[in-house]
């Protein structure tokens, strides 16, 4: 008999999940613009969990919070839940949670490399192999137990040797990682598997960092009802689920970012088994939902974080995969966003600059895709779902919306024979971080005339002018198409963060800074245009580093000879990106 544990899921594709000890507001397509967040909505009392449990071990016999059964799925956070509420239940509960979630007898267990399996030779939980038709192969336990004891092997070689993940450490008097491989009735259907911990034990530091606990895994014995069956299936839950195995037991859980546990081992499946590709099947509720400009680290029973490895697959390919694990190193004591904020510093970029970037990377899939230069398998994604899809008929016009901190939308324009888009990325990360539910207005005013700077200028002779009330929070990217169905290289940013100083003092001032957001920028080709649109100045200039902050510096000594009091244009081109200001010169 196996001592008695306790289930906490991680891994549970299409799973309902419950924020930590909280149940948080779910957004509908006609609601959201009107909605805010709630973030401190009503606790599941330790009642409703020992409910939830219940319903966990008999589904048939009682349904969770009366009848919310959120179509019976479960998940990781309500078993934060019960890990943060285990102090608040009385002995009577625990008795009872203990007695449900208490593991049956296996009638056999093997040891292979660094994992102890456990499983059946007959009845439910007999493990087995598929055949080609995805049917269970009789008298197959032991072939499905090697190959699920050789695939795991080669995950920790490939998650700790090759990628350098620190090795996670084993449960009090155990020398290896346990594995229990059942049919998993007792889930809802769609579960791959759970990585848990006990709930009677502290956690393995007491250093005020994020709290670290020894896991164990349990597993589905034949993997014939998903949409990636069999060996293929085994692969990235091992992948997925050991990595969980490492968040929680070397870097410390995070009950209040369980997206991000579920992000990474979404992302570290196609790291370790490119070919599966099992993550396409979560990506369509990134592009769909996230569209609406909802902030990224918003939670809910339905999106847990599977979509959002999506930013992960960014950073991979943008800096490397190392950076990863440079995230989950710095949250030990650190959020998510201050970690990944610190290793891109590391980078030479910066939270704010490469959410914006992510912004713009995410226009190019599916038939828009390049798979050299954005996503590497780009050509597989949905396309992003425009926030807003208008057309033109009258010029000008303007469309526009409330978007949350930390997003992205697209706003899409069609004309006669030709589509606009505008990608706008919030890169307020303070209020995200602070789930405050705040939403901030943007407007896109559509012109064939010109109006005051910044502005985007399209061949066709048309403008799109970008007014939100702080510009330092917001960017924007243009994409012009010659069709509705062939995009062309999209159009240059302009950004609209200020110069300064403005007014710029010839005699007082030893230098104008302009900042941009090209973070792969080196150089940048600066001219500056009077107001008569003469060309005063033009020089090519490095790109500087100040903080996390880039910017061009113009000296003054190199301005004087050039300009006279009155307003100029100041136009500053990166590889990448096209920048315009307005600055008024001093002598």
């Amino acid at each position: 008999m196996i001592n008695s544990w306790r289930r906490c899921h991680i891994r549970i594709p299409y799973c309902v999940f419950i924020s930590s000890l909280v149940i948080p507001f779910l957004f509908t397509a006609s609601n959201w613009a009107r909605a805010q967040y709630i973030y401190s909505p009503q606790k599941l009392s330790t009642e409703q969990l020992v409910q939830y449990y219940r319903s966990l071990k008999n589904p048939s016999k009682q349904r969770l919070l009366s009848n919310e059964s959120i179509n019976g799925k479960c998940g990781f956070g309500v078993n934060a839940a019960l890990h943060n509420q285990w102090s608040n239940f009385t002995e009577l509960q625990k008795i009872e949670i203990n007695a449900l979630l208490a593991a049956p007898p296996y009638q056999k267990d093997r040891f292979i490399g660094k994992f102890h399996i456990y499983y059946d030779t007959t009845g439910a939980n007999e493990p087995a192999l598929l055949d080609a038709s995805n049917q269970r192969i009789s008298n197959t336990a032991e072939e499905y137990v090697d190959s699920l004891g050789k695939i795991f092997n080669d995950v920790y070689q490939i998650e700790i040797g090759l990628l350098g993940y620190a090795a996670p450490p084993f449960e009090s008097g155990e020398m290896y990682y346990r594995i229990f491989v059942s049919d998993m009735s007792n889930y809802s259907p769609g579960t791959y598997g759970s990585t848990s911990w006990d709930q009677n034990i502290p956690p393995l530091n007491s250093d005020g960092s994020a709290p670290r606990y020894p896991c164990f895994i349990e597993l589905h014995n034949d993997f014939s009802g998903f949409r990636t069956k069999g060996m293929n299936a085994v692969k990235v839950t091992a992948a997925h689920e050991f990595h969980h195995v490492i968040q929680v037991g070397s870097y410390g859980l995070h009950d209040d970012e369980l997206y991000v546990h579920e992000l990474t081992s979404t992302w570290i499946e196609d790291a370790v088994y490119t070919d599966v590709n099992d993550y396409y099947n979560y990506l369509q509720e990134y592009f769909n939902f996230f569209s609406n400009g909802i902030s990224f680290n918003y939670y809910d029973f339905y999106r847990g974080g599977y979509e959002r490895c999506i930013l992960a697959h960014y950073l991979a390919k943008r800096f490397n995969q190392d950076i990863m694990r440079y995230i989950w190193d710095g949250m030990k004591t650190l959020s998510f966003f201050k970690s990944t904020n610190t290793a891109l510093v590391n980078y030479g970029s910066d939270l704010k600059s490469a959410f914006s970037e992510f912004t713009f990377w995410n226009y190019f899939t599916s038939d828009r895709s390049d798979t050299v230069k954005y996503y590497s398998e780009g050509n597989r994604y949905p396309r992003f779902r425009p926030f807003q899809k208008k057309s033109y008929q009258n010029i000008p016009d303007s469309v526009g919306g409330y978007v949350y901190p930390l997003s992205s939308s697209m706003f899409e324009f069609d004309l006669p024979s030709d589509t606009i888009t505008v990608m706008i990325g919030n890169i307020d990360v303070d209020a995200a971080e602070q789930k405050n539910g705040i939403t901030s207005r943007v407007n896109i005013e559509f012109s064939s005339s010109v109006p005051s700077i910044p502005y985007q200028e399209f061949n066709n002779g048309l403008t799109a002018k970008v007014i939100v009330a702080d510009t330092s929070l917001w960017h924007s990217y243009f994409s012009q198409g010659v069709s509705r169905d062939t995009v062309v290289n999209p159009v240059r940013f302009v950004v609209s963060s200020n110069a300064s100083p403005n007014p710029f003092r010839l005699t007082d001032s030893q230098r104008l800074l302009l900042p941009i957001q090209d973070i792969s920028a080196k150089t940048a080709d600066v001219y500056i245009y009077s107001s008569s649109l003469s060309l005063a100045y033009s020089k090519s200039l490095p790109v500087s580093i100040a903080g996390s902050n880039r910017v061009i510096v113009v000296q003054s000594s190199e301005l004087k000879s050039c300009l006279s009091s009155g307003i100029y244009f100041v136009i500053a081109k990166t590889i990448n990106s096209e920048y315009r200001w307005k600055v008024a010169v001093i002598r």
